[in-house]
């Protein structure tokens, strides 16, 4: 092809064309009405275009004073300013601009600037609006990133002085802003994959794989630079398929949404320490917003749950969520049971080898402390938040139980952690060891618990520990170990038997400080119980589980039997009987239900001895049976008798991983599958109260009884399906219409033997046919089941059960809501930098 040419007349006529173009063009440039500067002729009261919504109240209060006050204001978020604003307002109409201006000096003065500035600094990283922002406007103007230098856009910077848009920190930002800047980081994260796969693309497998590690460094690195850790993995060497759900998680909205929303939250409690909203003269343990938030959420959690159901996908057996999660350790008053349980089975241990018992407390250096116990700013602080406290805790104990083990001392035993007035954690720790070993354990725990910052112990020239660790021997004249325990187990779960405590950090009743507890530990993700050394609690779990699933099946074949067949079983079983005997007539069947029930005694068989103990302990919960059974307290996991079995799904979660989830035990190489039935959860059905109302409104007549009595004899599986069905729809509808909610799984699910909920408290099952003693065949009956009511006292932190005229404080009230736990993050994956 010839190279195309053009008479000089042309190539003028283009050149002119080309510019006068060039000058329509829009370009990223400075309108020119802006590029020079007019002299500045502003009058003191023309009112400041900069101002935020805070500084602008002000000054519309205090227009003198406006110059002044930008030291204070300048550069704090606007929900922090707001109470300082309306504080001096009020200072301002009552007291007059002096006393106003003095509360500012000296509630924002230079430590709480220095306070606040600290925390910003740490939290510099993170997204902010403008950020994100002008990112996605490069990514959405990527055409004009190579655009030739021309002549109108040519000028000097430094002498235009361009309005600053004002900046919104992440704490700042509404949910549904939140929600909105992750879906741009998203974008911004595919755009940026999009890129870094056409950079590493590759021929061979192998060049596939580096290119695919290539691409998660890359947008690892990209994910670090907004301040969030990026999903990694435990192993020191990635491969291709170790880093696919990584790159899925780094592109998905709901992944940065969640991390975000995380870290929002993080950041303003952090920003609520450094202005003095958590201490004992404010809010103990986490601020007012911090506990008003864990508590909605708790309530959203619960409502969820609620509105839930769960449907055995085989038998189509449904029942409530609620009611699971009420026999589940997601019950507070469960959990303090088994963790009471635990600890007592740790001593009896001790007892019976002969071990003694040490209490040891352990706190953090004075720079991680925030607030002063009488009040005041600790002006040492180094902006620690309660996390970092925590982090510095387990650095500690990690190198003490290393020392331990390189000296060979065998110890186990329970930690707790727990809050300071301000927030900051400290540890209490429960030990048992061997009695000669006692006074080096002592010696070596004071010894790393001092080594940091060892000068702010040393008082008057000598040397005291005290403010740092602490350690006691336990006196089982005095108490016992679970004696000592016992108290901060129920003070951070839900204080029950504390009606009266009052805590003495906080001069407030422990339990109306539960709820603080419970939110300042969902807010820094701390862990509050650890049971050190032992066999595993999730195995214990499944051995009772393994037990209660033999029982269910025995209280079913209970349950289908006649009053006079139960009192059969029952007189024959054999009792110890003291007096005479209880005549027939005076037992019920609800009573002999409860004595079959109460003496029934799981099955257990196996041709190790050990593992039929340990099965059997398990059941009766009794911990020391089971750990002993497993090889003791200081049992390797490897030589656990009993341990879980998992089934692996592959490709089953949103990323394409492959989950683990617990399928049986292995029981001495033996595996004893205990989760029998699949479990699907649904949302409930539409209730039928309405579509009662209204076929009750239209037909005024009764409607059938709720338990019949039909002496026919005829063939009970013909008429199953016919009167049952025909009696439930004259009970859900008296005009017979079925319910477009009673689908058909539910109906197929009622006709096997499911109960039927209506919502209103009431249940209706099918009685199978049976045989009378006179020999009649009985046909199915629609049976109307009574539900004892729930017990719900342990929702209640006021009191176990609450007391009448219960006390109120006029300070602050939050709902009392049970305590779910959340989901939490591991320690690799905490979500901030």
């Amino acid at each position: 092809m010839t190279k195309l040419t053009f008479p000089p007349q042309e190539q003028r006529a283009a050149t002119k064309a080309c510019l006068s173009f060039s000058g329509l063009c829009v370009f990223p440039q400075k309108p020119k009405e802006i590029l020079t500067l007019l002299p500045d002729t502003s009058v003191k009261s023309k009112e400041p275009d900069d101002m935020t919504v805070t500084e602008r109240k002000l000054y519309q209060v205090d227009k003198v004073n406006h110059e002044w006050r930008k030291q204070f204001f300048s550069g704090l978020p606007n929900y922090l300013a707001k109470y300082f604003a309306d504080r001096y307002i009020s200072i301002f109409h009552k007291e007059g601009r002096a006393k106003a201006a003095r509360f500012l000096t000296e509630k924002m003065g230079i430590e709480l600037q220095r306070r606040v500035s600290v925390v910003l600094y740490r939290y510099r990283h993170l997204p902010t609006y403008n950020k994100i922002r002008l990112m996605n406007e490069d990514i959405d103007q990527c055409d004009f990133d190579e655009v030739p230098n021309i002549g109108q856009l040519e000028f000097n910077l430094e002498e235009v002085k361009a309005k600053k848009p004002k900046s919104r920190l992440l704490a700042e930002m509404e949910q549904d802003e939140l929600k909105d800047m992750a879906f741009k980081i998203s974008k911004i994260m595919q755009d940026r994959f999009a890129q870094l796969s056409a950079e590493h693309n590759g021929e061979t497998d192998k060049e596939i794989d580096a290119g695919i590690i290539e691409v998660f460094k890359g947008l690892a690195a990209l994910t670090n630079s907004f301040g969030i850790v990026a999903p990694r993995k435990k192993k020191k060497e990635l491969t291709a398929e170790d880093v696919y759900s990584d790159i899925f998680r780094m592109q998905d909205e709901k992944w940065w949404r969640g991390r975000l929303v995380k870290a929002h939250k993080i950041m303003r409690e952090h920003l609520a320490i450094a202005m003095g909203q958590v201490s004992k003269r404010a809010s103990a343990y986490c601020s007012y917003d911090c506990v008003r938030e864990h508590q909605e959420q708790q309530k959203r959690n619960w409502d969820a749950i609620q509105n839930k159901i769960l449907i055995d996908e085989e038998t189509q057996e449904e029942c409530d969520l609620k009611d699971m999660v009420l026999k589940s350790v997601s019950n507070p008053a469960i959990r303090r049971h088994e963790l009471m349980t635990r600890t007592r089975g740790c001593e009896d241990i001790a007892e019976e080898l002969g071990l003694c018992g040490l209490f040891l407390t352990l706190t953090t250096p004075g720079k991680y402390h925030n607030s002063y116990q009488r009040g005041g700013f600790i002006p040492h602080w180094s902006g620690a938040s309660p996390r970092d406290a925590q982090i510095y805790l387990n650095g500690v104990w990690s190198r003490i139980r290393a020392k331990l083990g390189r000296e060979e001392f065998r110890w186990f035993g329970i930690r707790v952690a727990e809050p300071h007035h301000d927030g900051t954690p400290h540890w209490h720790l429960l030990l048992w060891c061997k009695p000669e070993d006692k006074a080096e354990i002592t010696r070596i725990f004071i010894d790393y618990a001092t080594k940091e910052d060892k000068q702010e112990l040393m008082k008057s020239g000598e040397f005291d520990h005290s403010a740092r660790c602490d350690v006691k021997d336990i006196d089982p004249e005095h108490g016992s170990a679970t004696g000592y325990i016992a108290k901060y187990i129920s003070k951070n779960i839900d204080g029950y038997a504390m009606d009266d405590a009052v805590s003495d950090e906080t001069d407030k009743p422990i339990k109306d400080m539960a709820k603080n507890v419970s939110a300042w530990k969902s807010r820094w993700n701390i862990r509050q119980f650890q049971f050190i050394g032992g066999a595993p609690v999730t195995t214990y779990r499944e051995l009772r589980r393994l037990a209660n699933l033999d029982k269910a099946s025995y209280m079913d074949f209970l349950h289908s039997q006649e009053r006079s067949q139960l009192l059969t079983v029952y007189r024959s079983m054999v009792f110890t009987h003291v007096g005479p005997q209880q005549p027939d007539a005076a037992f019920t069947k609800p009573d002999l239900m409860k004595r079959l029930g109460d003496a029934y005694q799981p099955t257990v068989t196996h041709p190790n001895g050990s593992v039929i103990k340990t099965m059997r302990s398990a059941d009766e919960g009794n911990w020391q049976g089971y750990i002993m059974g497993q090889g003791g307290p200081f049992v390797k996991r490897a030589a656990l008798i009993v341990r879980n079995a998992y089934e692996e799904l592959p490709f089953s979660s949103r990323y394409s991983e492959t989950i683990r989830k617990v399928e049986g035990i292995l029981a001495a190489g033996e595996f004893i599958k205990t989760r029998v039935r699949t479990w699907t959860i649904q949302n409930k059905v539409k209730k039928f109260d309405e579509l009662e109302a209204e076929a009750l409104a239209l037909d005024s007549s009764a409607a059938a009884p709720w338990s019949s009595v039909n002496n026919c004899t005829d063939d009970p599986e013909k008429d199953q399906k016919g009167q049952v069905s025909d009696k439930l729809s004259k009970i859900l509808t008296p005009l017979g219409k079925k319910p477009e909610s009673l689908d058909e799984h539910a109906l197929n699910a009622f006709m096997k033997g499911s109960s039927l909920n209506l919502d209103d408290g009431r249940k209706v099952k099918i009685r199978s046919g049976y045989v009378d003693e006179e020999g009649n065949v009985r046909p199915p009956e629609l049976m109307e089941i009574e539900k004892e009511p729930e017990d719900l006292r342990w929702l209640d932190f006021k009191g176990w059960p609450e007391p009448p005229n219960a006390s109120k404080t006029d300070e602050y009230q939050q709902p009392n809501l049970s305590i779910f736990p959340e989901y939490e993050f591991g320690d690799d994956e905490w979500p901030l930098i």
